[in-house]
């Protein structure tokens, strides 16, 4: 398991931050917001998104994942 004090999750920390801030935004926008380069930020966003933190959504904008949301219901047999 990485160190929490690593830069890469320091990064990550503050996008998750930002996002439960002011939740949907750009990578664009994250990335001047944190100070970063887009790509940066581009690429932290598909890890978070891969782990199912946070989701993109319309107009490539990014926004976290609901806690019990982000899966639906499967349905019980009869």
């Amino acid at each position: 398991m990485p160190d929490s004090d690593t830069p890469a999750q320091h990064q990550t920390d503050a996008i998750l931050e930002e996002l439960a801030d002011s939740s949907p935004a750009t990578t664009v926008e994250l990335a001047t917001t944190l100070e970063t380069h887009p790509m940066t930020i581009e690429r932290h966003c598909q890890t978070l998104q891969r782990d199912g933190r946070i989701r993109r959504c319309t107009g490539g904008m990014y926004t976290l994942v609901e806690t019990g949301t982000e899966r639906l219901p499967t349905r019980l047999a009869d």
